[in-house]
């Protein structure tokens, strides 16, 4: 006969259930500790002793293009089955009179530039960097800081919130991670431990399980679509055209590419940037075998760990342009040479930035041709080559089943050597009509044309950074959107829309009052402003903005 089971049953939310992972995971927890409350029966284990009180966390990001939001949802949903309530906060939404009763905090940002905060972090810095920012004795927290090494202020922004933090006295739980391009590792561990940390060890009944660094499927968000496709997994589409698109004489290069989506069922919008991962320059890689006297037969670890020929591993996994701190450090103590010593010393930013301007590792080579490496000990001194990013200048409604990219082609010379970009000319040179390029969509939900097509659009952008909103037209004449389209020609650019290179130049005279009429229009509310901007220092207008973020660091996630 069956035997009756007693025991009070915890209700679980369904799988249909129309809640974020972070919101599942907050009511099933909350579910959990009320009815741990239930009478108990007679001989029953006290609910107290098998269910354990839940944990508020408060975790809080700071992101641009999307990265460091996606990381807080994991977070959220890791949290919850470690005996967590998680609430996730966007930084510009977080209530700041909320941050002095905090107990548990997580941070996961990246840095904009050179060592700003991103966009929706600027208002919560502002805060927590004045006079006005509470003591936060009783709160324990960690940081999860992302960034990209090629920065001089590499994590910039996360390692100064680490330092504020302490400083109004709140207790560091786990040690800052600083993670680069190729995060998923460095986050993974950070978060077993940080959620540890934050657990107070010694509890009992509290599952800590070890964070899997593979994203599975049931770590995203319900009814959202498993990619079939990403930067580990890139689809091999099809270049159908290369075209040149200056005229006789120009000293520009920038080509028009058509990109063949076929049955891959890779979706995107406009405002989204497609993600690129090129080969390196053959001819450069011979350069650097020669340099090292080495054959290219030579075993050396892959990208992934796995044992490929050397030739093959500078080919199509490592950076082999750009020159690393480990590298520097390793030819500095290799040769001797003093310069190259005080170079590596700290504190020596502006010689570094002098010195590795138009400098590649090539050249260090040669000028030390005393200096032996294996290649397992030189393929350990360089970056892993990553995807690059383009904003996607086609509308998908305009041209289904395909992607168009404008890129500007670099090429120029520094040393009296010739230099290329790795996937600029990947794509206009190496990369034949109708042979395969590995491609990712990187969606962009910062970046976006106005839903309602009767509204007007203000295009805002550097000089040549006219790629998204060649989209942004096509996608509004596809629609059949009757708003107007208003674009200047600025001063100094050669093309219709308003360069906007620094703060600097938007205070010159002309600059000025473009910017004064831009806002007067956007401020009225008849106009939705896109703006595309460079560089990190950006203005804000009373209006919607749509923005398209190329120089966040930790972008590459």
């Amino acid at each position: 006969m069956e035997q009756k089971n007693d025991q009070p049953q915890v209700p679980c939310l369904p799988e249909s259930a129309p809640f974020t992972p972070e919101q599942r995971a907050y009511l099933n927890g909350f579910l959990a500790g009320l009815f741990s409350r239930a009478p108990a029966p007679a001989g029953a284990v006290p609910p107290a002793a098998r269910v354990e009180t839940l944990r508020p966390l408060s975790i809080l990001f700071g992101s641009q293009t999307g990265n460091a939001e996606n990381l807080a949802k994991r977070i959220a949903r890791e949290a919850g089955k470690r005996g967590f309530a998680p609430t996730v906060h966007d930084l510009s939404k977080y209530p700041v009179a909320q941050l002095a009763s905090e107990e548990r905090l997580l941070i996961v940002t990246s840095t904009y530039g050179d060592g700003e905060p991103p966009d929706n972090a600027k208002t919560f810095w502002e805060f927590l960097s004045s006079v006005a920012a509470p003591k936060l004795p009783h709160t324990r927290f960690s940081i999860c800081a992302l960034g990209d090494s090629n920065y001089l202020k590499f994590c910039g922004f996360g390692k100064e919130l680490d330092t504020r933090l302490e400083s109004l006295a709140a207790q560091r739980a786990h040690p800052r991670a600083d993670c680069d391009a190729e995060f998923e590792e460095p986050f993974a561990k950070w978060l077993n431990e940080a959620l540890s940390a934050l657990a107070e060890t010694g509890s009992a009944g509290l599952p800590e399980p070890m964070v899997n660094t593979e994203r599975r499927a049931e770590d995203r968000a319900p009814g959202q679509a498993v990619p079939a496709y990403d930067r580990n997994n890139p689809f091999r589409a099809t270049l159908v055209t290369n075209r040149k698109l200056n005229g006789p004489g120009s000293q520009k290069a920038t080509r028009h590419f058509e990109i063949a989506l076929d049955d891959s069922q890779l979706t995107y919008d406009v405002g989204d940037a497609l993600g690129v991962i090129p080969s390196n320059c053959p001819e450069l890689v011979e350069d650097i075998l020669a340099a090292l006297r080495a054959s290219g037969d030579q075993a050396a670890p892959g990208r992934d760990g796995v044992q490929v020929a050397l030739r093959e591993a500078l080919l199509r996994h490592y950076e082999i342009t750009k020159i690393s701190q480990p590298f520097l450090q390793a030819m500095a103590e290799r040769s001797g040479d003093e310069p190259l010593k005080k170079l590596t010393a700290p504190g020596v930013n502006g010689e570094l930035t002098k010195f590795l301007w138009g400098r590649e590792i090539i050249d260090l080579l040669l000028a030390h041709p005393a200096v032996r490496f294996s290649a397992v000990e030189f393929v350990c001194l360089l970056k892993k080559l990553q995807p690059r990013l383009y904003s996607i200048s086609s509308s998908p409604k305009a041209h289904p089943g395909q992607v168009h990219l404008t890129v500007n082609v670099v090429r120029y010379e520094s040393l009296s050597r010739k230099r290329k970009g790795v996937c600029s000319t990947f794509l206009a040179e190496r990369v034949q009509p109708n042979v395969s390029v590995p491609v990712f969509v990187r969606k962009n939900e910062n970046f976006r044309p106005p839903p309602l097509g009767d509204v007007p659009i203000i295009m805002v952008g550097p000089g040549t950074g006219i790629a998204p909103f060649r989209a942004f037209l096509q996608e509004r004449q596809a629609v059949g959107a009757t708003g107007r389209v208003t674009r200047w020609r600025a001063p100094s650019a050669r093309c219709c829309f308003l360069a906007r290179p620094s703060r600097k130049s938007l205070r010159s005279a002309p600059a000025a009052r473009t910017r004064k009429r831009v806002a007067r229009l956007a401020g009225s509310r008849r106009a939705f402003l896109c703006l595309r901007q460079r560089q990190p220092h950006g203005e804000r207008c009373g209006c919607g903005i749509a923005r398209n973020y190329p120089n966040e660091q930790g972008m590459h996630g």
